[in-house]
């Protein structure tokens, strides 16, 4: 690839791959086609197409080699979107619930569905994100919420696979948040699926391995230029840049981070080395923390 062509994709890539899946999605449900069918399909392509971008266009090269990760983290492709979505159906209902009883009891729907789709989509996005900054930030904040968080922060490297590495507790909680207040105020169902396509793409790109830039748009979205801090070794850089797929919640309470003077350093925990790097072993850690701390203060002497 030539540097020109190069540069032309780096900044266009993630905006288009965007577009390309929420328009495609829209076009399919004018001609018909259920919301909810739509998700998996385009999610599939979606990887596919981050997958390849990877091997084309890689941020860095040697993050596209395992180390000693990929079985676990395909484990967690597998098993936490089985729970992802049986939470979602569940989290979905009870708003849907929630929805239909105001419209029922108060005669009012809280939601606009009389402008354009496009148009509700923005709202959408404000609204779901300040219902994840602060589930994410508490992940964060709490000890023994970081004890179920420190299995995504635990890679060493980023590249699109580990965009799924999370203990299931940690969807749990987090789904209990997630599209809750969309269902709750009466958004539809083509409005949901957009919601959920859109973090999924975008989710893809905040952990790919791709050399992409953003510009501007670095104050929109909580892409990998901007969340590969979020997974620095340092707590200090890592507890910021909380948004899930969005980043303007950050500028408004003031954790958003992002150095321009430099790249982002090594991945993962600093001081919990002795973190396991199988699948089952990361499923026990929240309730083997203390061991897995004391051996961590082995392994690095200085640990503080």
């Amino acid at each position: 690839m030539t540097h020109s062509l190069r540069r032309i994709a780096s900044l266009t890539v993630m905006p288009f791959t965007l577009a390309a899946v929420l328009g495609g999605a829209i076009f399919a449900m004018q001609q018909g086609a259920p919301p909810t069918a739509l998700i998996p399909p385009f999610f599939i392509a979606s990887i596919l197409w981050v997958a390849a971008l990877e091997r084309v266009l890689p941020y860095r090269p040697e993050w596209n080699l395992p180390r000693g990760d990929l079985r676990a983290d395909a484990a967690y492709l597998t098993s936490t979107s089985a729970v992802i979505g049986v939470m979602r159906s569940l989290v979905a209902a009870v708003g849907v619930w929630i929805a239909t009883w105001i419209s029922q009891n108060f005669g009012l729907s809280l939601w606009p569905h009389a402008w354009p789709l496009l148009a509700q989509l923005p709202l959408a996005w404000a609204l779901v994100e300040l219902f994840a900054y602060w589930p994410h930030r508490w992940l964060h904040e709490v000890p023994w919420l970081w004890r179920l968080h420190a299995t995504h922060h635990s890679a060493e490297r980023l590249y699109w696979l580990n965009a799924t590495r999370a203990h299931p507790l940690e969807h749990v909680f987090r789904a209990c948040f997630g599209l809750l207040p969309l269902a709750v105020v009466g958004a539809g169902p083509e409005l949901l699926a957009l919601s959920v396509l859109s973090d999924a793409v975008i989710g893809l790109f905040q952990h790919a391995n791709i050399d992409f830039r953003l510009g501007p748009l670095n104050y929109l979205f909580s892409a990998a230029p901007v969340h590969r801090w979020h997974h620095s070794r340092s707590r200090a850089e890592a507890d910021k840049n909380f948004g899930d797929s969005f980043i303007f919640w950050d500028l408004v309470f003031g954790t958003y981070y992002h150095p321009r003077d430099r790249e982002v350093g090594e991945i993962g925990i600093d001081g919990l080395d002795a973190f396991p790097h199988d699948f089952l072993s990361q499923l026990a850690s929240p309730f083997r923390w203390r061991e897995i701390e004391r051996s961590s203060t082995v392994l690095t002497p200085d640990y503080e």
